[in-house]
Order: C-alpha cells, then sequence, then structure tokens
C-alpha cells in the first residue's frame, strides 16, 4: 500500500503520464487486478475513450475509468447497500417541500418560504453542502443550543439555524434506513471499500481534480489504507514539505492544499508515501510547439514579459501567434467572430471540430448566441451543461394540468396546457386551427373558471341587440353554429380528460393514488408515444441531441413518480401539497447530454468543462466582474454567518473571499487549455449598450506580451474598416449574405463599398441555389411601405358595384384608407374578449336614454327625480342581461359596475329631463333607422365610377318643433366621451355623421312626419356623472346650475333667436345653460356661439354629399393608400388595431402623414362652398 503523487504545472502530461502507465501493465497483464481511473463524473466518458483511443489497445476487461459514485455503486454491490432506493436531487427537493409545509407554523423563519421561488434549491444546496462536509443535525443542534444560550450570535442566525436544524432533521429522520443520496455513497465507499474483494489488489489513479470534500477524503482514506497504489496527479508546481502550508495568494494553493491534506491523511493511514513524480519539461509537452502560451503558463504569477521577435508572431492569423486578443462590439458580434475563425481554422489549417472549444465563465450570457451562430456557421457542437427541463411541453403540461383542476380551471392554465399540445388527438384527426377557435370562444364569451364544467354556459356566440323589444333570443346563423360544432369538438379533447383527472386527485386516499392519476392522464393523453414521434422526427431532421432530450425527459418524469411514491407513498396529503412537490421536482429536473457524435467542437464552463487534447481554444467573456467571477451572496446564510459558524467549528465550503481568491487557479487552467492557439475576447456592450469594460486578465496577458494588439471586432464590415478587414467577415455564404446587402444598402445612402462586394454578388447571382434568395433580400434595398391601388375588378369584387355603408365607415376611409380597407375589404377583426369596453358602454347608454325617451315621451320634463331614477333602474336591469352575454351579472366586481353605469345614467337621464322641461322641442324619434328595412330610406349617391352609394344608418334620437313657419327638427347624439362638431373637421371628411342625419331626416320629412322640415341643429349629449370640484358650500340650486353647465350640449343650431328659446326658454340674454350659445340684447349671437344660418344649413348638406360621392368613387377605384391624417397631434395611428398591418413608419420612405391644418372660419366656409360647387 503505497501513495504516489504526479505532479507538474498544465500541460506537463500527467494524465498522459497515468494512462501510459494502464496500458503498459495491460500489455504486460491483460488479466489482473482492477486498473482504476479515478476521474470527475463530468469525465469519465472522455478518459475512457482516450484510454482505447490513443493506444494498441482494442479493448480491456481490467482497466475502468469511473467516478466516486460510480466507484462506490461497485462496492456496494458486494458488500451491500443497493437495496436502499436511490433519492436524486429531484426526489430531495421534493421531500424538502413537503418538510417545509408540514413543518408549518413551528418555523420560526421560513414559514411561507416553499413557495418563495428559488427557496427550495438554495435550502437542498445547504443541506447538501452540511452533509459533504460532515455537519449533521445533531451537530447543528449543538450549535444551534449554544447559540440561544449565548449573546454572540444575532437573532436571524440564531432563528435561522433553528429552522435549518428543524428541517435538517425531519430529513434525515424521512430518509434513515430507506434511502440512499449521492453524498451516502461515499459513506459506503469508505465503510465498504476494505471488504470489497473485487477491489482488492486494485491500482488507482486518481486524475482530474483540484481539491475534495471532507467526506470524499474519507473515502480517500479508505482507497490509500487498503488499495495496492494509489497515485494521484495535482497541478502543482512543487512539492511541499509536511506542515509547511501554502500561502493564501499562490497559485495553486488549491492543489497545494490538497497535497498536504492527502500526505496527512495517509501519514494516518500509516501508508507509505513515495517520493513524487515531478514532470516539468521546459517547455511543456503541450506547449512545444507554442512559445507564447509555453510563456503564458511559465511566467502567468510573475507576469515576467517575453521577449518578442518581431511582430509578426502577434498577428492572430500567424501559425506561430499563440495568443491573441479580440474586443468586440458586443456579445453577438464576439460569438460572430469565433465562428468565422473556427471556419478559417478548419479550412486553412485542417483542424477537427473536435480539437476546438469554446470556454466561457457565465453560460447564461453566451449559449443561446453560441447555438443560433455556430447553427447558421454549420458548426457543430456540445454543450457540456446540464439543461433544465420546465420549459417542455411535458413537463409545462404537468404543471398546468395540476393548476387547471386543482385552482378553479382559470383560462391561463387552461390553455397553457391546451398549447402543449399534449392532449391532441395523436392521430391528427382534429385539426390545430380547431383549438385556436376554442380559445378564441372562451375569450369572448367569458368561459372562466367553473364554466368549463357548465354546459349551460356553453352556446352559440351571436350578437344580441340591446334595442330588441322582442325575446332576446336570435337567430344562430350555419355559419356560428358549425363555428360552434367545432368548439365543442375541441373542448371534448380538453375538458373529459382534465376532468377525469381531477376527479381521481380528489379521490385519491394517498400519495400513491395521486401519482397513479397522474400517470393515468399521461398515459390517456398519449405522451410517451408522442414524446418518441417528436424524438423520431428530430433525429430525421439531424437534431440527436434534442431526440434523446424528449426520451431523458421522460424517464426523469417517471423516476420522479416513482420517487415519490417511495418517499410517501402510503402517506395523505392535500392535492395541493401533492401538486406543490410535484412542481418542485420538475423545478429541479435537469437533463444531462452525451456528446451525439465524436467531431464537434467542445463548448463549456471553466468551472466545469474538463477538455482533452485541445489545439484551438476561445475564451469569451473576459469582462470586468466575470474573470475573475464577482461572487454573489445569494445563499440562506450570509458570508458573515458563514465565518461565525466557521469560528464555532462548523466549517463549511470556503467563503467569498477564497472563492475569488481560487477563481486565478480555474482561470490559469482555462488560458492553459489549448497546446496551439489561445483566442482571449471580451464584449464592450451589453444587450442594452450600457459599456462594460474588459477583466484584469487582459492587463495582465498584455504585461506577458509586450505591444500584443487588440483587435477590434465590429458588428458587421462598415465602410469605415480597412477593406482587408471587411474581408474577413467573408465566411459562410447564409451570413454573407446579409453582410452584402448591409453593404449595398450604406453604398445606397452614399457610403464606399469595397470592389469585392460586387464580386460577392455576381457568385451568388450565377448560383440558382441562391438567385432566388439574393432576388429577395436585394428587394429590401427598393422597398417602399406603401400599398398599391387595387384594380377596379378587385375593388369591385371586394365591395361590390352598389356601396352600402356607413357614414362613420366613410369617415375611417378619410381618417386612413388602408384601415378601411383592412376593416371593410380584408375583413381583418381583433379577436372578441369577454370584457366591458367603451363601445359596450355607450351601446347601453344609447339603449338606456332611447328607451326612456319612447316611455316618458313628452312627460320626461314633468317626471321627478325619484320617478327618473326608478324608471332609469328598471331599464338599466332589463338591458344588462342582455351585454356581453350577462357579463354585467357575471361577478361582484361587474355587478358594482352596474350600479355605476346605473347612476351615470340617472344623471344623464336628470339633466335630460331639466332640457326637456326647458324646451318646446319632444321626441319623435329613437333609434330610427334609415336604410333597407328601416324607418326611413337610404340617402343615395350617385358616384363617378357609374355605381351608386347607399348610406345607411341609425339615428339616436330626433326631436321635432311645430312654428309658425312649419316643422323643426334637431339631431341629438348620446356620447360617452365629449364630442364637439367643428366645421374643419367637417370640410376635411373627418365628422360626417350628424350632418349625414339630419339631411337624412330634412329630405324624407314629408313622407316620415307628414310635412316638410327645416333643420333646428345637431348636437351632442355627454352621457357622465361629473364630480364636481367646489372649494366653499353651494346650495342645491347653485350646484344644480353648475351640472347643468357641465352637460351642456355641444353642435350646430340655428341661428335663430325664436328657435334657440324653443331649445332653452329660460334664455333671454347671455350664455345658454343647455346650448352652445350666448344671445345678445338685440337678439344676435356672440361670436363664439356655435351657429349657422339656413342657407349655411344648405351649404353644409350639399358639401357632404359632395364629400361622400367623392369617397365613395375612391373606394370602388381602389384606393387603398397607407395615409392617415394628423392635425395637430391627432393622428388615427394612436388608436388603430392594424399598425401591425400597415407597417406605417415615417422612417420609411413613402410614409409620410396627410397633414390637415387649421384653417379660419372664412377659409373653412370657403372650403365647404367650394366642395358644394
Amino acid at each position: 500500500m503505497t501513495l504516489r503523487f504526479v505532479i507538474g504545472r498544465s500541460g506537463t502530461g500527467k494524465t498522459s503520464y497515468c494512462l501510459n502507465e494502464i496500458r503498459e501493465q495491460l500489455r504486460a497483464e491483460p488479466d489482473g487486478p482492477p486498473l482504476i481511473m479515478l476521474v470527475p463524473e463530468q469525465a469519465t466518458f472522455q478518459t475512457e475513450y482516450a484510454l482505447l483511443r490513443d493506444g494498441d489497445l482494442n479493448g480491456t476487461i481490467r482497466a475502468q475509468a469511473l467516478s466516486f459514485r460510480r466507484l462506490a455503486f461497485r462496492v456496494m454491490q458486494e458488500t451491500g447497500g443497493t437495496a436502499l432506493v436511490p433519492i436524486s436531487d429531484t426526489g430531495k427537493h421534493m421531500l424538502l417541500y413537503k418538510i417545509v409545509h408540514r413543518l408549518g407554523q413551528q418555523l420560526e423563519l421560513f414559514q411561507s418560504g416553499a413557495e418563495q421561488p428559488g427557496f427550495i434549491d438554495r435550502l437542498a444546496e445547504l443541506l447538501t453542502e452540511w452533509k459533504r462536509y460532515g455537519i449533521d443535525s445533531e451537530l447543528l443542534q449543538d450549535k444551534q443550543q449554544a447559540a440561544e444560550a449565548g449573546v454572540e450570535h444575532s437573532t436571524l442566525l440564531k432563528r435561522k439555524l433553528h429552522d435549518l436544524q428543524l428541517i435538517y432533521n425531519h430529513m434525515e429522520q424521512e430518509l434513515a434506513g430507506m434511502y440512499i443520496d449521492a453524498e451516502d455513497y461515499l459513506r459506503y465507499l469508505q465503510n465498504g471499500f476494505a471488504n470489497a474483494s473485487a477491489m482488492e489488489g486494485a491500482h488507482f489513479w486518481i486524475d482530474g481534480f483540484y481539491g475534495f470534500t471532507p467526506t470524499e477524503f474519507e473515502a480517500l482514506g479508505a482507497l490509500i489504507a487498503s488499495s495496492a497504489k494509489v497515485t494521484v496527479t495535482l497541478t502543482l508546481n512543487r512539492p511541499y514539505e509536511p506542515g509547511v502550508e501554502p500561502h493564501e495568494l499562490e497559485l495553486f494553493h488549491p492543489t497545494a492544499e490538497t497535497y498536504q491534506k492527502l500526505i496527512a491523511l495517509a501519514a494516518n493511514c500509516e501508508v507509505e508515501i513515495e517520493e513524487p513524480i515531478r514532470l516539468g519539461e521546459n517547455p511543456p509537452v503541450r506547449f512545444q510547439d507554442s512559445p507564447m502560451l509555453a510563456h503564458l503558463e511559465r511566467h502567468y504569477s510573475e507576469r515576467i514579459p517575453m521577449l518578442i521577435q518581431g511582430p509578426s508572431i502577434l498577428d492572430c492569423e500567424n501559425p506561430r501567434c499563440g495568443i491573441s486578443l479580440h474586443a468586440a462590439a458586443s456579445r453577438r458580434a464576439e460569438v460572430e467572430a469565433v465562428a468565422r475563425d473556427i471556419v478559417r481554422r478548419a479550412r486553412q489549417e485542417n483542424i477537427r471540430w473536435r480539437d476546438i472549444a469554446v470556454m466561457v465563465r457565465n453560460a447564461e450570457d453566451y449559449t443561446d448566441y453560441i447555438g443560433l451562430v455556430f447553427a447558421d456557421y454549420g458548426i457543430p457542437y456540445f454543450v457540456d451543461q446540464k439543461e433544465k427541463a420546465l420549459h417542455h411541453p411535458l413537463v409545462e403540461f404537468i404543471r398546468s394540468a395540476l393548476e387547471t383542476v386543482l385552482f378553479g380551471w382559470r383560462y391561463d392554465a387552461v390553455f397553457r396546457c391546451v398549447k402543449t399540445e399534449m392532449l391532441f388527438p395523436l392521430d391528427d384527426s382534429l385539426p390545430r386551427e380547431w383549438f385556436d377557435m376554442l380559445e378564441n370562444y372562451a375569450l369572448a364569451a367569458g368561459i372562466d373558471g367553473w364554466k368549463w364544467l357548465d354546459d349551460k354556459r356553453w352556446h352559440p356566440l351571436v350578437p344580441v341587440s340591446l334595442d330588441d323589444d322582442a325575446d332576446i333570443e336570435t337567430k344562430i346563423s350555419d355559419k356560428a353554429q358549425r363555428e360552434y360544432d367545432i368548439v365543442l369538438a375541441a373542448k371534448e379533447a380538453i375538458v373529459p380528460p382534465l376532468r377525469r383527472f381531477g376527479e381521481l386527485l380528489q379521490k385519491a386516499a394517498n400519495v400513491q393514488e395521486m401519482c397513479e392519476a397522474l400517470y393515468r392522464l399521461l398515459d390517456q393523453s398519449d405522451a410517451a408515444d408522442r414524446l418518441e414521434r417528436w424524438a423520431m422526427q428530430d433525429t430525421q431532421s439531424g437534431k440527436v441531441q434534442r431526440s434523446r432530450s424528449h426520451r431523458l425527459l421522460w424517464d426523469g418524469v417517471m423516476q420522479l413518480l416513482d420517487q415519490l411514491v417511495e418517499l410517501a407513498g402510503e402517506q395523505t396529503m392535500t392535492p395541493e401539497l401533492f401538486a406543490g412537490m410535484v412542481e418542485a421536482g420538475l423545478d429541479s429536473l435537469k437533463l444531462a447530454a452525451v456528446p451525439p457524435a465524436l467531431d464537434q467542437v467542445l463548448i463549456g464552463s471553466m468551472d466545469r468543462t474538463r477538455s482533452g487534447h485541445i489545439q484551438v481554444c476561445y475564451v469569451l467573456g473576459a469582462n470586468d466582474g466575470i474573470m475573475p467571477m464577482r461572487v454573489k451572496e445569494d445563499g440562506i446564510l450570509t458570508e458573515a454567518e458563514r465565518e461565525r459558524l466557521a469560528e464555532d467549528g462548523l466549517a463549511m465550503a470556503p467563503g467569498v473571499r477564497r472563492r475569488l481568491l481560487d477563481e486565478r487557479f480555474m482561470i490559469y487552467n482555462a488560458l492553459t487549455t489549448p497546446s496551439r492557439h489561445l483566442w482571449l475576447s471580451w464584449a464592450q456592450a451589453d444587450e442594452e449598450g450600457k459599456s462594460l469594460l474588459p477583466s484584469e486578465i487582459i492587463r495582465h496577458v498584455k504585461q506577458l506580451f509586450p505591444g500584443m494588439p487588440i483587435e477590434g471586432i465590429a458588428a458587421e464590415p462598415s465602410p469605415s474598416l480597412p477593406a482587408a478587414e471587411q474581408r474577413k467577415f467573408v465566411s459562410q455564404p447564409q451570413r454573407t449574405l446579409s453582410y452584402l446587402i448591409g453593404a449595398i444598402r450604406r453604398w445606397q445612402q452614399g457610403a464606399d463599398i469595397a470592389p469585392f462586394w460586387w464580386d460577392l454578388y455576381n457568385w451568388y447571382a450565377i448560383r440558382p441555389e441562391w438567385q432566388h434568395k439574393l432576388q429577395l433580400l436585394t428587394g429590401s434595398l427598393t422597398y417602399v411601405n406603401e400599398a398599391r391601388i387595387l384594380s377596379k375588378d378587385t375593388a369591385r369584387d371586394l365591395y361590390g358595384m352598389r356601396l352600402q355603408v356607413s357614414v362613420s365607415r366613410m369617415e375611417r376611409f378619410v381618417s386612413c384608407p388602408f384601415q378601411h380597407f383592412a376593416i371593410h375589404g380584408l375583413k381583418l377583426r381583433e379577436r372578441k374578449l369577454y370584457r366591458l369596453d367603451a363601445p359596450d358602454v355607450g351601446q347601453l347608454f344609447h339603449a338606456a336614454l332611447s328607451k326612456l325617451a319612447t316611455n316618458l315621451g313628452g312627460g320626461w320634463g314633468k317626471a321627478s327625480e325619484a320617478e327618473l331614477k326608478s324608471v332609469v333602474s328598471d331599464t338599466v336591469d332589463e338591458l344588462a342581461p342582455r351585454l356581453q352575454s350577462q357579463i354585467l351579472l357575471s361577478s361582484s366586481r361587474f355587478r358594482y359596475i352596474a350600479r355605476k353605469l346605473k347612476e351615470i345614467v340617472g344623471q344623464a337621464a336628470l339633466m335630460l329631463g331639466e332640457h326637456a322641461r326647458r324646451a318646446q322641442f319632444h321626441p319623435v324619434g329613437t333609434e330610427v333607422d334609415f336604410g333597407p328595412e328601416g324607418t326611413l330610406p337610404a340617402l343615395r349617391i350617385p358616384l363617378d365610377t357609374g355605381g351608386e352609394m347607399e348610406i345607411i344608418g341609425r339615428i339616436d334620437r330626433v326631436d321635432a318643433a311645430e312654428t309658425a313657419e312649419g316643422l323643426l327638427l334637431r339631431v341629438l347624439d348620446y356620447k360617452s366621451s365629449s364630442t364637439s362638431l367643428r366645421l374643419e373637421d367637417v370640410a376635411f371628411g373627418l365628422s360626417l355623421q350628424m350632418l349625414t342625419y339630419l339631411d337624412v331626416l330634412v329630405t324624407h320629412a314629408a313622407s316620415w312626419l307628414g310635412q316638410p322640415a327645416t333643420p333646428a341643429g345637431v348636437l351632442y349629449f355627454h352621457v357622465h356623472n361629473p364630480l364636481l370640484a367646489l372649494t366653499n358650500h353651494v346650495t342645491p340650486s347653485e350646484a344644480n346650475d353648475r351640472l347643468l353647465k357641465r352637460f351642456k350640449m355641444r353642435g350646430l343650431v340655428t341661428a335663430d333667436s325664436n328657435t334657440v328659446k324653443l331649445m332653452d326658454d329660460e334664455l333671454d340674454t347671455g350664455y345658454s345653460e343647455l346650448l352652445p350659445v350666448a344671445l345678445k340684447r338685440d337678439g344676435s349671437f356672440y361670436s363664439s356661439s356655435s351657429v349657422v344660418t339656413n342657407e349655411q344649413w344648405d351649404v353644409l348638406r350639399h358639401s357632404v354629399r359632395n364629400t361622400i360621392s367623392r369617397i365613395g368613387s375612391a373606394i370602388q377605384s381602389g384606393e387603398v393608400s397607407i395615409e392617415p391624417y394628423r392635425m395637430g397631434t391627432k393622428t388615427p395611428c394612436q388608436y388603430c388595431d392594424y399598425k401591425a398591418v400597415c407597417q406605417f413608419d415615417t422612417q420609411f420612405e413613402g410614409n409620410e402623414y396627410k397633414k390637415l391644418g387649421k384653417p379660419s372660419k372664412e377659409e373653412i366656409w370657403q372650403q365647404l362652398e367650394g366642395v358644394e360647387k
């Protein structure tokens, strides 16, 4: 029994030395005691491959590459322990979640910790660390009791120790005698190794470790004491005398400390220590062909400059250049430059993909970029890290199914479940679009919560009119019925399996039955077959690693259920706690990947990856705070608390200070990985454009190599770069094509272009496989964001020869022709949502006030306040169930909104009652339809294109007054927002509705009312319930006067004092409280009054008709231009639902607003008269 060290700096061939010794013994004696290479878990495959690849051995039954855990399992197979049920990290997370919930109020600090994101992860990490460092719950209890008795510990730490000891103790009790975790394997290895006959006379080579945990040291003690020979390799510059502690600032401090501990361990075991074998060739074996890398390795800590013989050796493209520095504009540009250099070296230097490694310290910042860019460049790669499975469809299906059935069938949970496609028929008998229609239906009908299970809540979606006094049942169209049948078919694929799953969970007597219920759901949804089909599809498309992940995940989920049954199968718990345990297990589920091919670029992290024979290594992200990594304190115990416990004898993993110092050693190993070239790069800005600084390592390397240039990496080949630098971006056809288009675009804008770009253009142009893509991309160079005018035939097919349109549609066309085309030509619609929007509120206001006008008639002004409010209440109660599928009755919140709406209508009714009391005008029609089958005929207008336009619509309210001169008519329109009628809007065609209504009424008054009529006014009434801001006490009468002013109507009235007084008989002189007018003593009007003469009414009517005719002709001519108006800051784009369709942007050539000025009153009338002519 002997212990031997093989020590040497990085690259001296320690691993090769061990492998050669094993090969020699195999050649000398193929059959004999085991020859075991003990390496980290992630290096076992690579080590076995290297053992057999580089020698003349075709196989072996004697030599093996094992990890601590696998070695322990071999021992346990012989000495006992394999009957214990292994518990993985996933099982431990679920167990801890259950324990924290069960302890509940006994915990002083972590009562609700289980629900905090990341808490279970941090708790598991801490308890695992304690177990590795020999801290059990009894020791923790002693320390906790001492802390309670003393005063030196903070109250917070005492509470933490109380809770942690309680949780740790319960976890140990749950696991004791039945289960085994990763740390327990080392105990069994330590206790059983001496009794394992299969290990008798074994030779061990321990390689790839820089340090060991206390439990690993104890296991090594058993190996050293009972093995024939143990050889340990360490990256160390020299041997240390026993008892001599390395200085904390020494570069090799981690391995030097390990060396001393192993010597002490051997001494305790009374094992002979052989003379260390020092591998120290100068230069080391790895760097014999690279003087620069050899100098970096040798003088990394001393920073002795290298004598540079000629600047050419510092050129990164020179084969003799061993190190290069690169500053990239961004992380994306950094990865792109690496991809181009990898492709160049593979082409020009015949380097295999497997001889290349990319190392990062912060993997999360780079792995996405690497995956995208390397795929673009056709570089095969393998990412050496475990991948979280949280967003895989199977995991999301389980989580969302549990959330659906246990927490009220919420919309988002149901459709997260649906969109995993795990409940779709495996034979694709139901198209994917059917489930989209189900979602649209659920949103429109308000299917949420238990409505999913109530068949009475499901019915075809049909519009229901609030103005229909008859039965609200509406005839269901064939289209609506077909869509409803599709929705029901999709619902039947989703709801029944989830309903059965929920019922089984509620009936389950214990955890095992709950697991069985979940398994039945997976089985009934054909989850295994579906994952196998996805795996086969990925394999056929060349995505081997992704293909394996589907199968690995299924195995992981099955193991999760098995461990749940093993840990708590007979226990009784609530389904909610069961769901939490499953969630905790799924959160911790990680998929370990095996390289799918032998020839791939290795993507690894500095702290985990163990690389083999690497010729070129790219170290990315050499930024300040990353290399060395700024250690974050995000654990359960703070650094100060760890130091306090360490002083009390509770030693744990190295603290922040020691880990920061050890970063130097980790970086040293990464920088000395390659044998040929080291690429060191950093980003100068992050994704948000914030500046990033280079790491101190860059300054360090520049000190070692004076004069070493820093190559700048631009995001794209800009004209400011020399042609040779631009040419470096030409590497892969797909990516180069995008650079080519960018270069030509800059040339179009006046920049210079290097001649080789035209050569590249010709290269693409003469190759058929690239011609279509080239044509597509070059089309973007002349792209103008405009909609071409439709042909007359197309316009006729879309709209018909006889246009039947509303006035608001005409106004929409003027606002933006493309918006009109999107809505009325393409029939694009936002999907309906079950919510109360402004149009719904407006519809309720219109219907309620119209019913009041019909029911009260001339008695409106005579009704008391109490009578009005009673009638309003009854009217709104009658209308509320018809609005948006009874939305106002669907919840307490909406019932409260209904009460507020009732108050608004009531206040408006009171004000309209005051109007009725003062006016001689009385309602003669409400909700008056004009058009086919309407009360009045449509307004027909001939078009210049030879067609005809029918204007249809509905007038809210028509009032009439009898005078000696004849019948006067005014139009009243209810608005839920403050609205005014401005003449400039009329002139531009933006406000045509009220005047068109007036034109229809005056045109058909004789046939409708039995006598001709003349206009009296068009007025908007704002339906609201204003809050008065008062500084002093006012009387009820004064408050009422103020309210009347807030309800003053806006619009236009006839410039005749007698007509005005018919609308407000209390107006003598001054400003009217009801109308937008003010009278002088002589009966004339102030200039601020909104009045027009009878002649001007005729001008307005004819102007509006001509504007509508012009609009109709433009529609039939196929006008669809993307040309929204702009008047000051007002534009229809502010609230347009179709911006994503038109892509209007003033930065695009050809995209400009149609600017409308603000003419004077005289100019407006001139314009109106001009339109009339």
